[in-house]
């Protein structure tokens, strides 16, 4: 980890246990709503940030409401909820001009494994196999096309890759012996393991990519700032914790993602490296989403990345969590 990450979550954990004291009963808290793509690693953050108070501490109620991305994105623009979390959505619907941004990042790398047959030992060894994935253009289908392209194949021509949706889904075809490989993600991919198969590779080794953050209206942003900001340093808030808690933060995902303690214990492991840091992520890796909806829009606009993306949240939260001044 770089010296600067960790010198920015050192000074978190000291802003976590000394700073901005549980609010109390009495205290009126603003009710916010907010769209998840339900329990994982990727949006463990909320609910680090739920049980932990960090949200309360901020002045907040947040309700998190499980929902499909692209019906969290409608949700988002209709105002039916205040934030969502699917970011590779949230680009493409800002790509297409829609008022919404992407403010903060949670995963900042991809969370996907991809989990083969034993037998299969490269990626070159994928030419001609079938391999189950979510939906043509999604974010995993985009990661695979991208090492299959640093591996020398093309990915339209030398692999067969099957729309199969979720992960439960993807997993089951995989154990039934359908496709000869997929892309998992924790901890389906440990109980992969388990039935006989192996994870070929990581693809957060391979590229950064946003995968999971959280994304706001315009109108929010311009009328609301300081709701924003405190949403935001409330889930900084939490990352740091989880990371330097593995123990109580494993505890957590045990119970929330209803796995066996060993499977909680690897997905924190595992997970921890695709958490983004310091909340956001490089340019390169917006404009990798923004280039690929463009071609998904079939449009030729020049998009801007100001137009997708707004980190200026992301980086007053840094600031006042860094600044912080232990109470005496």
């Amino acid at each position: 980890m770089p010296a600067w990450n960790t010198c920015w979550i050192a000074f978190l954990l000291v802003f976590v246990c000394t700073v901005f004291p549980k609010i109390s009963p009495a205290a009126t808290l603003e009710p916010i709503k907010i769209a998840s793509t339900g329990p994982g690693i990727s949006t463990l953050p909320l609910e680090v940030a739920a049980l932990k108070d960090f949200f309360r501490a901020e002045g907040l109620e947040v309700l998190t409401i499980t929902m499909r991305a692209n019906i969290a994105i409608n949700a988002l623009l209709t105002r039916n909820v205040d934030y969502a979390t699917p970011s590779t959505s949230a680009i493409k619907t800002a790509t297409a001009g829609l008022p919404v941004k992407l403010i903060a990042v949670l995963l900042g790398r991809p969370d996907y494994f991809l989990t083969v047959r034993k037998e299969i030992k490269t990626v070159k060894d994928l030419t001609g196999k079938r391999i189950a994935i979510g939906n043509f253009g999604a974010a995993a289908d985009l990661a695979l096309r991208a090492v299959a392209k640093e591996e020398g194949l093309d990915a339209e021509r030398d692999l067969i890759r099957l729309q199969m949706g979720g992960a439960a889904s993807r997993y089951a075809a995989l154990v039934a012996g359908s496709v000869d490989a997929t892309i998992l993600t924790l901890p389906y991919n440990l109980e992969a393991e388990k039935a006989g198969y192996r994870d070929l590779l990581w693809f957060g080794e391979r590229m950064e990519l946003p995968l999971s953050g959280l994304a706001a209206r315009d109108e929010t942003l311009r009328n609301n700032p300081k709701q924003v900001l405190a949403v935001v340093r409330a889930i900084f808030r939490a990352m740091a914790f989880a990371s330097a808690n593995r123990e109580e933060t494993t505890h957590i995902i045990t119970n929330w993602l209803k796995v066996v303690p060993e499977i909680a214990a690897r997905s924190y492991d595992l997970g921890k490296s695709s958490w983004s840091a310091g909340g956001i992520v490089s340019d390169t890796a917006v404009r990798v989403l923004v280039d690929q909806s463009i071609v998904e829009l079939k449009s030729k606009a020049s998009i801007p990345l100001d137009q997708v993306r707004n980190w200026s949240f992301a980086e007053q939260a840094r600031r006042d969590l860094a600044s912080a001044v232990p109470a005496r």
